[in-house]
């Protein structure tokens, strides 16, 4: 009818100052100003219910290929204090979990709002459904509960129809071309074994040869100071009546022992300072270091203070520096 009309105006018009386009401007105006203010109206605002749990879902897809991957968000709606759980969709190949968020949205109507989105792939061809479990809501003594959205993954292949998926034959192993010439290696290789053959010769050379002499063994601390005692006795010191040579080499001979017995550094230690140390030792009695200090002492000043002793002396020093020696041998 709209089609007759303009039609009709424009084969009977009779004035020219009649505008044609300028009329059907006007009709399709005031036809579509109707249309238009329909679809501003406000939309009525969605009607939650507060007492109970309510489950929105969207999908980006249910048909992929092998790897693709799928946006899932589940929102829900539940009464304040509430606690949600989601049941757990990874699945092996079929239904493989890239990601998941989850978020919880502030609204002024007393119900708790959460949203979840899950990244999903599969890299198994078939049909694969997400899960057949129930979405729960715990809300004081009250339970709630949802079937999770019902999605099914279409996985197909990106494969063609005319593609060969036979499995081939195992090709022979292709050797590689060498870059260095056989003779090099020959020439590399004569030069090692030469060179390890040097060095075993060098080390057997070198190697200290075995003393067909027995090992000979330390002497003990105590058959040094025997032995020097009587080489001591043989020089005749006392039948000269020589008190200063004697006690210094009798005093020698008893800080070599002690040295040698004790681990003392006794030749270049005081007096003093040997009497304190052997003080400490639990393998001296208090009658032996009794004995060795007054030893000591009496060698000093005959040493340093240029005493002098009787013969009879000397031979009681000696005889108290061999039974000293007896008493603290170790065995």
């Amino acid at each position: 009818m709209i089609a007759s009309s303009l039609y009709f105006l424009k084969n009977e018009r009779t004035g020219d100052d009649f505008d044609f386009m300028k009329c059907v401007r006007s009709i399709l105006i005031f036809l579509l100003l109707p249309l238009f203010l329909a679809g501003c109206k406000k939309e009525a605002p969605k009607v939650i219910p507060l007492d109970q749990f309510t489950m929105e879902w969207s999908c980006s897809t249910n048909s992929i290929y092998i790897g693709e991957p799928v946006e899932l968000k589940i929102t829900t709606y539940a009464p304040s204090n509430s606690v949600i759980s989601m049941p757990e969709i990874a699945r092996g190949k079929e239904v493989v979990l890239l990601n998941r968020k989850w978020d919880s949205i502030p609204r002024t109507d007393g119900l708790v709002q959460t949203e979840t989105q899950y990244t999903l792939t599969s890299f198994r061809l078939g049909d694969h459904t997400l899960s057949t479990n129930l979405i729960g809501c715990a809300w004081g003594d009250r339970n709630f509960s949802t079937n999770f959205p019902p999605i099914v993954l279409h996985v197909k292949t990106s494969l063609t129809n005319s593609s060969d998926t036979t499995i081939s034959d195992i090709k022979p192993v292709q050797k590689l071309p060498s870059r260095i010439p056989r003779w090099l290696w020959v020439v590399l290789g004569s030069v090692l074994v030469a060179f390890l053959v040097g060095v075993l010769t060098s080390k057997w050379k070198k190697r200290p040869k075995k003393s067909t002499s027995p090992l000979s063994r330390p002497i003990a601390p105590h058959l040094k100071a025997f032995l020097a005692l009587k080489a001591l006795m043989n020089k005749g010191l006392l039948e000269q009546n020589l008190c200063n040579p004697f006690y210094t080499e009798l005093s020698l001979i008893l800080r070599e022992y002690l040295e040698g017995r004790f681990k003392l550094n006794a030749p270049d230690e005081t007096t003093e300072e040997i009497v304190e140390e052997l003080s400490r030792s639990p393998e001296l009695s208090k009658e032996q270091q009794i004995i060795l200090q007054e030893f000591m002492h009496q060698a000093d000043l005959v040493k340093f203070a240029k005493g002098s002793a009787e013969r009879a002396a000397m031979e009681a020093a000696f005889e108290t520096t061999k039974q000293f020696v007896e008493e603290t041998k170790q065995d």
